[in-house]
């Protein structure tokens, strides 16, 4: 199963009209080249990293150089927020998912992918996870929806919290 098409139709889900979405972690701008291409989308994608900005904005994007900690928008500026496999990698999760919740609309959708945790590896509390995403989510989201998917390269899980 492809994770990316089911995180597109959780962002599709969410959408009602023209849509403001929000990209965290873009990376090289391909699925926010794609997110762009919706109909009815104003979208803006981020990345800490400065080529990866450069990278999303050569693909005719709105790209812009932020901290998820730290995003330079105002509260409720967003319908979605889509956080493609970066949640693991973010130093502090609690800062980050209450940015993420302070720049949705009430009512809007947090989509997020992330893998299942390397079971030989010693499972770290703090990192964000299929195993502990639910868990992190609820904190900050009254409705948190799973999905698990088994995928050629591996098991993910598809966060949708609103």
């Amino acid at each position: 199963m492809d994770a990316v098409r089911e995180a597109f139709k959780a962002i599709d889900r969410a959408m009602t009209g023209d849509s403001r979405v929000l990209e965290v972690g873009c990376g090289s701008g391909e699925t926010a080249e794609r997110i762009h291409a919706l109909p009815g989308v104003s979208f803006v994608a981020t990345d800490y990293a400065d080529d990866m900005v450069e990278l999303a904005a050569a693909r005719g994007v709105d790209a812009r150089q932020a901290d998820i900690c730290y995003l330079p928008f105002d509260p409720a500026s967003f319908d979605v927020v889509y956080a493609g496999w970066v949640l693991d990698h973010v130093r502090d999760i609690e800062r980050a998912l209450a940015e993420v919740r302070r720049v949705l609309r009430p009512g809007g959708t947090f989509v997020a992918l992330t893998d299942a945790e390397d079971r030989a590896t010693e499972r770290r509390r703090h990192r964000f996870s299929s195993e502990t995403g639910e868990r992190m989510l609820s904190r900050r989201f009254e409705d948190v929806r799973r999905q698990d998917l088994e995928t050629a390269s591996g098991d993910v899980t598809v966060f949708e919290a609103r």
